[in-house]
């Protein structure tokens, strides 16, 4: 096989030639930290077919679709984004594919910029489908690279999950020839039931995926001591350098899920007490399964939140210990030190202190309207996922206002309006047409304000941008408050070039 040694490359840079590599005609996916350098890169690459989609379960269908037809494919999301495509990655490991499809999560580790702190290596589990849990730029290639051709093995999709930490990290990759012969789905899958297609799933599919995990090259051992470190992920750099120092075992996992049973009974059948060090959730602590691994659970490890050397050499020094007592004190916006606000030239500004003045319940979402639960606005009454407010909105025992941008009213936002116009919900949203993702980086959306008149007629009112003052938008919403049922508000303005979040110190 032929290789070629690239050197000094980041891990953005490793997932784009692995890509490219694997001959990935589609890449779909959705803007977010810490995923939208990577997709920025892909974008530049005219090779690979790589978009922006409205959601994340919108470019999964789209990947499959460039599956089943027999070109590989790739969906690049964020780690909340998972959730909104589970529900097609979930049902295609028994529907069955053609040619391979990796998956790219990125997780937010420590929720710097997003509104949780989730692991999408869980959803592997659920899903029934192979993980892949890299380091650094070498894993990255070989995760991305062998993954696919391993989906194509199987049938089923791969969950390749990055990290920032992951991106960022500089190293050497060994490009490989990879074959394209790539396959189109198998027509006979339409033969079985749904339960025979999961049952043929698990003996020929999953069944091989678990031996590849027990003997997968990027899962690594070195036996030194009779204590160990089991690592994964960006985790395992600090492990190693850890387990090195302190004369340690240690058992780096780059290949997760299905979990590598065989190689991590092996691996501990003679160590005294081993260390879990994972980011973020107990993954392999959980399925481990005995007294004498230690990690997150037992309180040798932090329970939530990015590890580093100093947490991992701690943790090994209480290895005696069954558990160790932590005390746990909830980050807060003052502990922090800063709170993030809209641009000093927000041109909402005065839209918001209107909303502010009304009194009444307000929902936000993940787009820029959660920064109003900060000052100098702090009047957000419940703000969950992107597209989420008008749903939350219409649960308010008295009509509130619904604050939504319009790559939110995209993304998921505007089946909610046509439900709440369906079922006669008491709720005014606010709907800010930018033209942008701009809570994720600026990403272009088209104009949406002749969608919603179109679709919700008199319902919908266009604000005049003429006249943004606080006097004039409360009058407006004062009059549409007190009218029944679902009122739209559209206001329309874009967001400064160049634009920046305050940070106010707290």
């Amino acid at each position: 096989m032929m290789r070629t040694e690239v050197t000094n490359i980041t891990g953005v840079e490793a997932a784009h030639l692995a890509l490219r590599d694997c001959g990935v005609i589609f890449v779909g996916g959705v803007p977010g930290y810490p995923i939208n350098d990577l997709f920025t890169a892909l974008q530049k690459d005219s090779g690979l077919n790589a978009g922006w989609q409205a959601n994340e379960k919108i470019a999964y269908e789209m990947a499959m679709g460039a599956s089943v037809m027999g070109e590989r494919a790739a969906v690049v999301a964020k780690h909340v984004g998972i959730n909104i495509l589970s529900d097609p990655l979930i049902i295609s490991a028994t529907h069955g594919l053609g040619a391979g499809i990796a998956v790219i999560a990125g997780d937010d580790v420590g929720a710097l910029f997003s509104h949780d702190e989730q692991d999408s290596r869980w959803y592997g589990k659920l899903a029934e489908i192979p993980v892949f849990d890299p380091a650094e730029p070498a894993e990255i290639y070989d995760s991305i690279a062998s993954g696919i051709q391993l989906s194509e093995r199987i049938c089923a999709p791969v969950l390749v999950r990055l990290t920032e930490g992951a991106l960022k990290e500089k190293g050497t990759i060994h490009r490989k020839k990879i074959s394209n012969e790539h396959k189109k789905l198998d027509m006979s899958h339409w033969s079985y039931t749904m339960l025979g297609t999961h049952q043929k799933y698990l003996r020929d599919g999953w069944s091989l995926a678990a031996h590849e995990s027990n003997y997968h090259i990027l899962n690594k051992a070195v036996k030194r001591g009779a204590r160990g470190i089991i690592s994964s992920g960006h985790a395992s750099l600090d492990a190693a350098k850890v387990a090195e120092s302190m004369g340690l075992s240690h058992l780096s996992l780059a290949m997760v899920n299905p979990f590598p049973r065989a190689l991590v009974d092996d691996f501990i059948m003679d160590l005294e007490a081993v260390l879990v060090c994972e980011e973020v959730a107990p993954f392999l602590e959980e399925q481990l399964g005995v007294p004498k691994a230690k990690g997150r659970l037992t309180g040798h490890l932090p329970r939530a939140g990015p590890l580093n050397e100093a947490d991992m050499r701690q943790g090994v020094e209480h290895l005696d210990m069954p558990s160790v007592k932590r005390a746990v004190e909830p980050q807060t916006m003052a502990t922090r030190g800063y709170s993030v606000g809209h641009c000093d030239a927000c041109p909402y500004d005065e839209v918001y202190k209107a909303i502010k003045s009304m009194g009444v319940p307000v929902a936000g979402d993940a787009g820029c309207s959660i920064i109003a639960a900060n000052p100098p606005y702090t009047m957000l009454n419940v703000g969950v996922g992107l597209g989420s407010s008008v749903s939350s909105a219409c649960g308010f025992p008295k009509k509130g206002i619904a604050m939504m941008g319009d790559f939110a009213l995209l993304h998921t936002g505007l089946a909610a309006l046509l439900n709440a116009k369906f079922n006669g919900c008491d709720v005014l949203a606010v709907i800010f047409a930018n033209r942008e993702a701009a809570m994720t980086g600026g990403q272009v959306t088209p104009d949406v304000s002749g969608l919603l008149k179109d679709i919700f007629k008199d319902d919908c009112e266009l604000a005049d941008p003429a006249d943004y003052s606080v006097e004039k938008i409360r009058s407006d919403l004062d009059r549409l408050l007190k009218a029944p049922g679902l009122k739209i508000y559209v206001v329309t303005s874009r967001c400064p070039t160049g634009h920046q979040f305050i940070i106010n110190k707290a």
